[in-house]
C-alpha cells in the first residue's frame, strides 16, 4: 500500500511518531470510535486503516448512501431525535423527493448538493465523497493538529506560570516539542522536590 493509494498512511506515521515522542496513550490518541464518527467509516474500517491493512473499496453511490445513513443515525436534531428526510432536504435546499433518491442510492448528489448536505450536518467538505483513505487521512490530520495544539498550550501555560519570557516554539518539530516537554517536566519535578 503506497501513500498515493492510501493517503492516510503518511498522517498515521506522523501521529505515531508524536505519540511515541510525547509518550502519549496510543489507545486514547488513536481511539477508533471518535475517528469513525468523524469520518463516517465503520469502526472496523478505521481499525483496518490504523493497522495498515487494505481498506475496502466501495461503489461511490453505495459509499454516499452509507454515509448519509450514518449522518442520519448519528446526528440528532434540536429535539434530540434523528432528522427527518424532509428536514434534511429543506435544510440543504433540496426537495424531499430529490434527497430521497440519494438516500435510496438511486442517484449520487452533485458536488454542490453534497456540500449543502455536509453544511446542514456541519461536517467537513468531502465527508460524503472522500474515499475511505482520504476520510481517515483528514481525521488523522485533525487529530495530529489537536494534539500539537494541546502540547503547545501546555507549554505556553508553563511559560506563563513560570514567567519565562524568552521561550519560543515557532516552527519547531514535534520531536523538538517533545524534548522541550520532557525538559519542562523535569524542571517542574525539581521545583516540587524543593
Amino acid at each position: 500500500m503506497s501513500d498515493e493509494e492510501s493517503p492516510h498512511l503518511k498522517s498515521l506515521a506522523l501521529l505515531e511518531g508524536l505519540i511515541e515522542e510525547a509518550e502519549l496513550d496510543w489507545a486514547v490518541t488513536l481511539d477508533p470510535e471518535p475517528l469513525s464518527r468523524s469520518t463516517g467509516l465503520p469502526e472496523s474500517v478505521v481499525v483496518a486503516g490504523l493497522h495498515r491493512r487494505p481498506l475496502p473499496e466501495s461503489d461511490f453511490l453505495q459509499q454516499v448512501t452509507q454515509r448519509l445513513e450514518f449522518l442520519r443515525r448519528t446526528r440528532m436534531g434540536p429535539a434530540g431525535r434523528p432528522y427527518t428526510q424532509a428536514e434534511i432536504a429543506h435544510g440543504a435546499g433540496l426537495t424531499p423527493q430529490w434527497f430521497g433518491r440519494f438516500l435510496r442510492g438511486e442517484k449520487a448528489p452533485s458536488l454542490e448538493h453534497a456540500a449543502r448536505i455536509e453544511d446542514f450536518f456541519q461536517v467537513s467538505r468531502g465527508f460524503l465523497t472522500a474515499t475511505p483513505s482520504q476520510a481517515l487521512d483528514r481525521a488523522l490530520r485533525e487529530r495530529l493538529e489537536e494534539e500539537r495544539s494541546r502540547q503547545l498550550a501546555e507549554l505556553q501555560d508553563f511559560k506563563r506560570k513560570n514567567q519565562l519570557n524568552g521561550f519560543a516554539l515557532r516552527g519547531t518539530s514535534p520531536k523538538t516539542r517533545a524534548v522541550m516537554q520532557a525538559l519542562i517536566d523535569s524542571i517542574e519535578e525539581d521545583q516540587q522536590d524543593v
